[in-house]
């Protein structure tokens, strides 16, 4: 699988899609394109947001960044990194790659169905008062 990737262009306040020039597995240039597949400018002040490679019930692709609603109910932010979660009975427990803990562990995550509300750029007021 290709990694894809999309960014919050933090000078416009916009999220997009982009195209990026590549030299030795560092970024040489980025555009960034709105949904139409207009881009407004090569940027250099950007935060890049991995795909999950997963979709949400409704088909939307699920990026690092983006809030989701768990049935319906449970919202937490999509993250990548390593994750470690110290549970009510005091098993810690290590995650590595995208994650998505929700509690009761990852068996619960995957039998659920998830739903993209926003992301923390455009809709920060989805995780205030979630730190």
């Amino acid at each position: 699988m290709i990694p894809k990737f999309r960014a919050w262009d933090k000078t416009h306040k916009k999220l997009g899609m982009i195209d990026a020039d590549m030299q030795d597995g560092l970024f040489q240039s980025v555009k960034i394109f709105d949904e139409d597949g207009d881009d407004w400018q090569e940027s250099e002040n950007f935060i890049l947001m991995q795909s999950t490679g997963l979709k949400d019930k409704n088909g939307k692709e699920i990026f690092e960044g983006d809030v989701v609603v768990m049935d319906g109910w449970r919202r937490q932010v999509v993250t990548f990194g390593t994750q470690e979660v110290e549970e009510d009975f005091g098993s810690v427990r290590i995650y590595r790659g995208f994650n998505l803990y929700l509690g009761g562990g990852y068996p619960n995550a995957v039998m659920s169905t998830f739903e993209v509300v926003g992301n923390i750029y455009e809709n920060p007021e989805l995780v205030e008062g979630d730190a």
